[in-house]
């Protein structure tokens, strides 16, 4: 078992970087793109351990998400969002229970697999450019708590799927959040119950959180003036090497 996480252990320019990656990404998350918090995991892994991402990103994330909800109140759209989230409750609970039993390098492995396979699933997702139902948005939503429940920054699959059922711009942008408060808090509970979010990691996550909170506003603003195509690619290959760099881990 790896060693507890502990803020002392954790120096002021880690603390700094950290921040200033988790503002970008909340900006960037906050205008609409998938899997954009997934910049954030390359980073953290050597910091706090590969076990502690999600916890610490699963408290990070209902602050940044919350603020997001409130930034875009008046564009969204629940009965879509909820479609969504409550089957992905259960998935979650079940999901955060598999993380709970996993190895690190089991952890690696998956964590890294996900990075990669995201640039094909998200094109290949968005060549289809289907309408969901609602019935649809829920059985998607069920598969999307589990994977939820064992990896940080599944918004890709998110984005798509309400993209899917005809979200799009701000609405796309206040329904992600909808469903990421509502597992985030469902992983919250889970790991607090298994011993993998301890009250110096959900500190951790709170400062964390707090850093991305102002990329809400942002966002916000740059929303509807600026051309995403450019920035989707140069996620992209972020999200490749940092893929690359977690499955690597696995082998050494």
């Amino acid at each position: 078992m790896e060693q507890s996480f502990l803020l002392s252990d954790v120096s002021l320019l880690s603390f700094i970087m950290i921040g200033v990656v988790a503002l970008l990404a909340s900006i960037m998350g906050g205008i609409g793109g998938g899997g954009l918090g997934l910049m954030i995991v390359p980073l953290l892994v050597p910091i706090v351990g590969i076990k502690a991402v999600v916890p610490l990103m699963a408290v990070s994330g209902l602050l940044s998400n919350a603020t997001r909800m409130f930034v875009f109140r008046h564009h969204m759209e629940m009965g879509m969002s909820m479609a969504f989230l409550l089957p992905a409750i259960p998935g979650a609970i079940l999901g955060a229970s598999i993380y709970s039993m996993l190895s690190a390098k089991a952890l690696y492995g998956i964590l890294g697999a996900f990075l990669v396979i995201y640039i094909p699933m998200r094109r290949w997702m968005d060549s289809r450019r289907l309408r969901l139902q609602k019935r649809g948005l829920a059985i998607v939503g069920a598969g999307y708590g589990v994977l939820a429940g064992n990896l940080s920054g599944t918004g890709a699959l998110v984005a798509a799927t309400l993209l899917g059922a005809g979200l799009v711009g701000p609405a796309l942008v206040a329904g992600k959040a909808v469903v990421h408060v509502g597992t985030s808090l469902v992983k919250i509970a889970m790991f607090g119950a298994f011993d993998l979010l301890d009250f110096q990691l959900a500190f951790a996550g709170f400062l964390m959180g707090v850093c991305m909170m102002p990329g809400a506003f942002i966002a916000r603003w740059i929303v509807a003036r600026m051309d995403l195509s450019v920035h989707t690619k140069f996620i992209e290959i972020v999200i490749l090497f940092g893929g690359l760099s977690l499955l690597w881990r696995v082998f050494v």
